[in-house]
């Protein structure tokens, strides 16, 4: 289970560990007179009883807990002379809440008085008294009483009711002698401040404690629930839908809860520019969290758990945890600190109460450098302190940045992006954001220099080195970025920064630096031009990875630059207008189409065969004026032999028509009617005809 804790500013643990011992050591004399030798106080007495105890507490569903504690007590301090001790009387720790308390001893009751506690409100002291326990002598002593819980959010905090609990399982005694158990029903969750035996009986779950603590006994405070007596509530914001539950009557609670969830859910996805993950499906208020002194984001069990409080600082931290967890963020400090930074701005955002950790002292009690704070430390000290200092790093980190800035970085973090990618890539050096990357992603997106701040809360003395390494590459990336214009520098160089291998790093600048400026001379080429970088040729530097690449890129850039300015050059010439006779030349020739080709190739990146077009279309374009030329000449000719060769024919045979015949008689055809001549008479008619009778043939 993935817990995200935010600690109380005082645990009841700590609060009734104050509560050193129940024994009441009495001095006494022979024949009534009190006699006490020399050197000997009262706690010099107590040394010398032992004590034994069983403490049992039963836990009832509908809402009550009983205790029954079991003391056997020896007198080993023996007589001197006329002088000997013993013990009348004896005195436990309760609950300020206690109900019906009693003792027994041997079948009899015993007289018992009630004092509170005058620094403590959560405890009162039971004392019974008794005849004179002698040396040697023992006394079995039975407790009960009733644990009444004191109202929801009073500031007693032992809480009895339907279905959950609250209180101190505690018994005085000596090392090895002393143990307790808590009986709860089997359908109740069971928490505790320390490790308890879990046994099946039946219906009955009983949970075991002989664990010493300190000098005195067995000390915890233990919580118990029953999630199906809750009191429900649904609240739906956007596509998110979730279930509250709040203890048995606990209206206040649920109105709180759907509130603050309403108007904080949406700006949390706003700031982390970044939908609701849909990972939890209920908020619970909880006793736990008074036991255990922080609240928590379960993921395992779709839940987010909470005290009683009406806590928006809390609330808003626990909902920001659905974003940063130890899934997305490596360190404990740096997801505590993020989700702390966020929900301020949040109650920031819907003009909501709460009051900041303080920052506290470098050298407070408990202090760490934050790297070293791990999810299994559960050192009351160091945890006051590491919430707090992690809240202060990443606060004096973003604190000053405006909302859209703010996004920039956390939702980079959230996304997993590398700091030396453009914003919104995940294609290239993404991951899990430690503090490394995380120091990154706030100089590159937000434009902070974290430095400083890593050096007082988070690394120790062995990594500050780093960040001045760092500090020094960070110089020279900046400066190769500069020197090859817009474009990205090589991947290689960028892993090597995301990955703070600055060694490598430095290598590749070396290589690059000669490089860079052909970059920016392409880039330049193609604003001057207007023709667009071949997309191959940029990433051709941008993905290049190895000192092999980055060789390759001292010819291929300038090839790229000067193919630019060819393909320019000849697609200008072509393009621009010229006298008929050259267009025409172009035209037959398809310049266009050539130059159009030349362009094509360059925009697959081809640049040599963009170069050999190019030179094609110089060509083509040399000769178009003499293609033209040649092209009007012929035509030129071919009309004039159109429009003469008819002309000489004519003359030709008007030549051929003055030299004249005599006509000759090829056939005479008489006339419909007329007589058919023999052939003498048609001969005569023949040479009469040739002598100038000019009669027509067939009359």
């Amino acid at each position: 289970m993935a817990r995200a804790d935010r600690t109380r500013t005082a645990s009841p643990g700590r609060l009734l560990r104050s509560a050193a011992t129940g024994l009441v050591a009495l001095a006494l004399g022979l024949g009534g007179l009190v006699v006490a030798p020399a050197g000997v106080t009262p706690a010099d007495a107590a040394n010398g009883i032992t004590e034994e105890t069983h403490a049992r507490y039963v836990v009832k569903a509908k809402g009550s807990v009983t205790a029954k504690v079991t003391t056997t007590i020896t007198n080993v301090t023996p007589d001197r002379g006329n002088t000997y001790y013993y013990w009348n009387s004896y005195s436990v720790a309760v609950p300020a809440s206690a109900k019906n308390v009693r003792a027994t001893s041997g079948g009899s009751s015993l007289t018992v008085r009630l004092a509170s506690e005058s620094d403590e409100p959560n405890v009162q002291w039971a004392t019974a008294t008794f005849s004179p326990l002698r040396y040697g002598r023992s006394r079995t002593i039975v407790w009960t009483y009733e644990i009444a819980g004191a109202p929801i959010r009073s500031d007693r905090w032992t809480r009895v009711g339907p279905g959950y609990g609250t209180f101190a399982a505690q018994a005085t005694g000596d090392p090895g002698k002393v143990s307790v158990e808590v009986v709860v029903p089997k359908s109740m969750k069971f928490d505790a401040t320390a490790d308890f035996t879990r046994d099946q009986q039946g219906k009955k779950s009983v949970y075991t404690l002989d664990e010493y603590s300190k000098d005195w006994g067995v000390w915890s405070v233990v919580s118990v629930r029953d999630a199906a007596k809750a009191d429900e509530r649904e609240v739906t914001v956007g596509d998110a839908t979730l279930t509250l539950q709040g203890f048995p009557g606990d209206d206040t609670w649920l109105e709180f809860a759907a509130d603050r969830v309403t108007v904080g859910l949406p700006v949390l996805e706003s700031l982390l520019d970044a939908p609701w993950p849909g990972r939890i499906e209920t908020i619970r208020e909880d006793v736990s969290p008074q036991v255990l002194g922080y609240a928590w984001f379960d993921a395992a069990g779709n839940e987010i758990v909470l005290g009683e409080e009406l806590d928006e600082a809390t609330l808003f931290h626990e909902l920001g945890h659905a974003w940063f967890d130890d899934e997305r963020f490596e360190g404990r400090w740096l997801y505590e600190g993020l989700t702390e930074t966020t929900a301020y701005r949040v109650i920031d955002a819907v003009d909501g109460e709460g009051e900041p950790r303080e920052v506290p002292r470098r050298k407070a009690k408990g202090a760490l450098p934050l790297l070293d704070w791990s999810e299994t430390e559960r050192d009351h000290d160091i945890e006051t302190y590491a919430y707090a200092a992690s809240y202060a790093a990443v606060q004096q980190m973003l604190g000053d940045l405006d909302d859209e800035q703010f996004t920039a970085v956390v939702s980079a973090a959230y996304a997993g992006e590398g700091a030396y990618e453009q914003p919104g890539s995940a294609r290239t050096n993404s991951g899990r954001v430690d503090w490394q990357r995380f120091l990154d992603l706030v100089a590159e997106r937000g434009g902070v220099d974290g430095t400083e701040v890593y050096e007082k809360w988070v690394v120790d003395r062995s990594r500050a080195g780093l960040l001045d390494e760092r500090t020094d590459a960070r110089t020279d990336y900046a400066s190769l970025d500069e020197a090859d214009g817009a474009w990205q520098v090589p991947l290689g160089l960028r892993r090597a920064m995301t990955d703070w291998e600055f060694d490598e790093a430095a290598d590749a600048v070396a290589v690059l630096e000669p490089v860079a400026p052909d970059a920016l001379a392409v880039q330049q080429t193609a604003e001057a031009t207007g023709l667009e970088v071949p997309e191959a040729v940029r990433a051709a530097y941008e993905d290049a990875e190895s000192d092999a690449e980055y060789e390759e890129l001292a010819t291929l850039l300038p090839q790229a630059a000067t193919t630019m300015e060819q393909v320019s050059e000849v697609s200008d010439a072509v393009a621009a207008e010229r006298d008929p006779i050259t267009e025409l030349g172009e035209s037959l020739l398809d310049v266009e189409a050539t130059a159009a080709e030349a362009r094509d190739a360059l925009t697959a990146g081809d640049l040599d065969q963009a170069s050999a077009l190019a030179d094609e279309t110089t060509e083509q374009a040399d000769r178009a004026l003499w293609v033209g030329l040649g092209v009007v000449v012929g035509g030129l000719v071919l009309l004039a032999l159109l429009v003469l060769v008819p002309v000489l024919l004519v003359r030709r045979r008007r030549r051929r028509g003055t030299v004249l015949t005599e006509p000759q008689v090829v056939a005479v055809i008489p006339a419909p009617g007329a007589a058919p001549q023999d052939a003498d008479e048609a001969e005569d008619a023949s040479d009469d005809g040739a002598d100038g009778a000019k009669t027509p043939v067939g009359g």
